[in-house]
């Protein structure tokens, strides 16, 4: 049985459905370090991607996250949208992302960045078009508020940076480093942070439908390091202590890539997860690939 939260744990609550569809969202399929470099087929990019999540707060599924992927030699876009809800609909949340850029030496550059979400309440929008990864036109529906303890945006904040979904890729595009030896500066249009990839350790996940070995996978740790933008309350200062949050990395057999199998995001009120529900990829070399849980 779920306790209900009080209004402390209610907040916890839609700031972990943030978190989970807002992760899952951005995390697409991408190709793993196979020793090659950009441009070859065994780097390539998915050309695409069709997943869905399964959303659980304290072991009880509470949403479902779908995204859609494509990519050609130098272009890519993909579009996620999931909802959640708690407590027979007390506490609801749902958003949506789309992202369009192009790919140059294996590495995304956005170009155009939309977000929509809404909960019980109220709902927002977010968009953000960049040049060069700058983000040179931002708008924030409703605008965001200033409170005395927000850390101020300065210029410098929106350069050389990329949008939360466009950095996910970043995080798990082919290169020489480990799976989970990665950084990534994002500006989301409201905040200016850092996510962190450092290896925890490996495990073994049981094969998917239709058989074969299991498979050795990645344990990743996931921090957040906020910049500027973000509230200096007691509330950031926990997300960013948290060093238990894990992205699970899986390979595909008879390719270059891993995927994201899970996401776990533990916190004072709760555990949130993401876990693959079935994940179909197309690529360039290895044809079409299907995986269901």
């Amino acid at each position: 049985m779920v306790r209900a939260p009080n209004a402390g744990g209610a907040r916890a609550v839609r700031c972990l459905a943030l978190a989970l569809l807002a992760v899952g969202i951005a995390l697409s399929p991408l190709p793993v370090s196979s020793g090659e470099k950009p441009g070859t087929p065994e780097a390539a990019w998915p050309t695409a991607v069709h997943a869905r999540y399964r959303l659980r707060y304290n072991g009880i599924t509470v949403g479902h996250l779908e995204i859609s992927s494509t990519a050609a030699a130098k272009t890519y876009s993909l579009s996620g949208s999931g909802a959640v809800s708690v407590l027979f609909g007390a506490i609801t949340w749902s958003g949506s992302s789309r992202v369009s850029g192009t790919i140059d030496g294996g590495t995304p550059a956005p170009s155009a960045y939309a977000f929509d979400w809404h909960n019980n309440n109220k709902g927002g929008t977010i968009r953000m078009g960049f040049k060069d990864r700058i983000a040179t036109q931002v708008a924030v529906t409703p605008p965001a508020g200033a409170p005395p303890d927000v850390v101020p945006l300065a210029p410098a904040h929106t350069v050389g940076v990329l949008d939360p979904v466009s950095a996910i890729m970043m995080l798990t595009k082919a290169d020489s480093r480990a799976p989970c030896d990665r950084r990534v500066g994002i500006f989301d249009g409201k905040q200016r942070y850092e996510i962190v990839l450092t290896p925890k350790h490996e495990t073994r996940l049981p094969p998917a439908s239709g058989g074969g070995p299991a498979t050795v996978a990645h344990v990743c740790r996931a921090t957040y390091e906020p910049i500027a933008g973000h509230r200096a309350n007691a509330a950031t200062r926990t997300y960013a202590a948290n060093r238990d949050v894990e992205v699970v990395m899986r390979p595909i057999p008879g390719t270059g890539m891993l995927i994201p199998h899970s996401v776990t995001i533990p916190t004072l009120w709760g555990t949130g997860s993401m876990v693959t529900e079935r994940i179909d990829i197309t690529t360039a070399g290895a044809g079409k690939i299907a995986l269901t849980e």
